[in-house]
């Protein structure tokens, strides 16, 4: 009895023959008709990939992992940051689409990603968020500058005021220099 193995690379010995021994003059006749439909050039445009590969599970309904694409405006990205930070690394990781259900073709995953973190980033930029800023006293040099500026008066910092708090060396870091 023939291996499995045996049967498959026979199969394909077979089919390759065949495809050789057919004129080159018969593939040039086949019609448009005939031929299997093209595939779209290029990468699918974001919105495109979304529908065709995420939202059948990240939907209103099945809303898997908490999350709904078929409602979330890719015009509005900055609104849900967070979620397409996650989305750009699952993408870039391969982790989505999951395994063993179908995938958009690599150059899509790409521009999709490439779009994210570029639309992200145009967001972030127009809109920074650089955090809440700790409420901290001046320091040393920095009273010293400011007498200085207001009043015209050189001084001393370091006789009249004690030594200010470090932070892996440096005097002026807010969380050290508390009131």
């Amino acid at each position: 009895m023939l291996s499995a193995r045996y049967k498959v690379v026979a199969l394909a010995a077979l089919m390759v023959t065949a495809a050789l021994s057919v004129p080159r003059s018969d593939f040039a006749t086949v019609s448009a008709a005939q031929a299997p439909a093209a595939q779209p050039s290029g990468p699918l445009p974001p919105r495109a990939l979304l529908d065709t590969y995420c939202v059948t599970c990240h939907n209103q309904r099945a809303k898997t992992a908490g999350l709904t694409f078929d409602t979330m405006d890719l015009a509005k990205l900055a609104e849900h940051a967070d979620i397409w930070e996650k989305t750009v690394r699952k993408l870039r990781g391969g982790m989505m689409p999951p395994p063993g259900v179908r995938r958009p073709d690599q150059a899509s995953v790409e521009a999709m990603v490439s779009w994210l973190e570029r639309s992200l980033d145009e967001a972030a930029a127009a809109h920074p968020n650089p955090g809440r800023v700790a409420l901290h006293r001046l320091n040393r040099a920095e009273y010293a500058a400011a007498i200085d500026d207001l009043l015209g008066l050189t001084i001393d910092p370091a006789a009249l005021l004690p030594k200010d708090d470090e932070a892996e060396g440096f005097d002026n870091v807010a969380s050290v220099l508390t009131v």
